[in-house]
């Protein structure tokens, strides 16, 4: 592939490093699994004579290991970009050259042009079906909102009330995102930056570029409690956060994330990660499909807490915090990590409502206001809220999108588009699951 680093000397590597496997940290307990397919010498014993094994688990490897898929792209973009070589039987040659240390054959040759044929026949195809089901995905999942949405919003508007009770803890800002971005207590109003919009009672955001910044805060603050409610598009999705106290540069900030660190799991994001720990709890599971209320309160000696759907959130840690936000210096962003909006600190999906406390709340402060209501409607009640036809509906279009989803992830990874790259990458693959490639002599 041309990946070899040929450095000598120097620390152990790990075994996907592209260092000679000389160089592989040996742990008893911990070996390589891909070198111990190819038969790697155990070391909690004598080994006399390296083993010669012939087993399937060697050539599943090739065709499915994710560094031998880095490796195969790597030499497709070697020999594509190879002036040298200006035709494919040039390139074919070469390859065989490298892999095999021989000329092709006639019938490799002809077989490999035709490899490269059926290659970029089958990538087409695919990125067709793919298509073809996204965009039946899409209109199902458009028909369903189309029942599901007005129901939400009758149910929200009647069970929102304009003044929290008084027994609940007050906020210093409020965002509802009903009709406009406006802090319904203090003037911290927000605006949309990017494709985000209001819709539905809620503030949408796409991970792409989608997201809402506030006016400067008037206050200071150094202990304090986020608090959002909040749907994702997907569970998969990695770094995006729901709602940050950040300087305007984003240099310092404090957020509610998804996934950053590890996926599916809610953290209280900062710059560098001087305030963030795993709070060790449950992967999230359900914040796809109804909204969940968070909420993250900083302590003044640096304890942070989190919560969701007003229950403790795995464990409480103690940091290097609280850190300082200055008035006047200070913004609230919903649905990115911290500023600028870039890379993966974008978040997709729905943000209900979020408030801001200049004090950490206690465990009962945060499930009391998590009982208030917020925009949190479960399932069961929009549904029951909908006719005999309608949920019949959404229960049929819902039993079609579950069948055309596992068709869609049966397909595997689908490219953007059909390149040379890919269908070279496919050739490159092939010749790494020659019997002659694997079992040298």
């Amino acid at each position: 592939s041309g990946e070899l680093n040929r450095r000598r000397f120097g620390k152990p590597v790990a075994g996907d490093s592209p260092r000679r496997s000389i160089y592989v940290q040996v742990r008893r307990n911990a070996l390589d699994p891909f070198l111990r397919i190819f038969d790697f010498p155990e070391p909690s014993t004598t080994v006399g004579r390296r083993d010669a094994t012939n087993v399937p688990a060697q050539s599943l490897t090739l065709l499915n290991d994710p560094a031998v898929e880095r490796y195969a792209a790597a030499w497709a973009r070697r020999v594509l970009t190879d002036v040298r070589l200006t035709t494919d039987e040039q390139r074919i040659e070469q390859m065989f050259q490298t892999a095999l240390g021989r000329v092709a054959t006639a019938g490799e040759r002809s077989a490999a042009i035709a490899h490269l044929a059926d290659a970029q026949r089958h990538h087409e195809q695919l990125l067709e079906t793919a298509a073809a089901l996204r965009r039946e995905i899409a209109e199902h999942r458009a028909a369903v909102e189309r029942v599901i949405e007005p129901a939400r919003e009758q149910l929200a508007k009647r069970a929102k009330t304009d003044e929290a009770p008084d027994s609940l803890p007050r906020p210093v800002a409020r965002w509802e995102f009903d009709d406009d971005l406006r802090d319904s207590i203090g003037r911290a109003d927000a605006s949309i930056s990017g494709n985000a919009r209001l819709d539905g009672g809620a503030l949408v955001v796409d991970g792409k570029q989608g997201h809402a910044v506030t006016a400067p805060l008037e206050r200071a603050l150094r202990a304090k409690t986020l608090e959002a409610w909040v749907q994702l598009d997907n569970l998969e999705q990695r770094g995006g956060g729901v709602m940050s106290v950040q300087t305007p540069n984003g240099a310092v900030f404090d957020a509610i994330v998804f996934g950053e660190k590890e996926p599916g799991q809610w953290l209280a994001g900062s710059d560098h990660f001087v305030r963030t720990q795993s709070f060790r709890a449950p992967g999230e599971s359900e914040a796809a499909g109804r909204p969940v209320h968070l909420a993250i309160a900083y302590h003044a000696d640096g304890r942070i807490v989190g919560y969701r759907d007003g229950r403790p959130y795995g464990a409480g840690y103690k940091s290097g915090g609280p850190a300082k936000f200055a008035a006047g210096n200070t913004i609230v962003s919903f649905g990115v990590r911290h500023l600028p909006a870039a890379g993966n600190r974008l978040l997709a999906g729905r943000i209900l409502q979020a408030r801001l406390y200049d004090r950490a709340l206690s465990d009962e402060e945060v499930l009391a206001t998590a009982q208030s209501g917020g925009h949190y409607l479960s399932e069961e009640d929009v549904l029951a809220s909908l006719t005999d036809r309608q949920r019949e509906e959404v229960r049929r279009r819902r039993t079609t999108l579950d069948r055309l989803d596992d068709a869609l992830r049966s397909l595997g990874p689908v490219p953007s588009t059909v390149t040379s790259q890919i269908v070279w990458q496919d050739l490159a693959r092939a010749i790494f699951c020659f019997k002659e490639f694997i079992y040298v002599r």
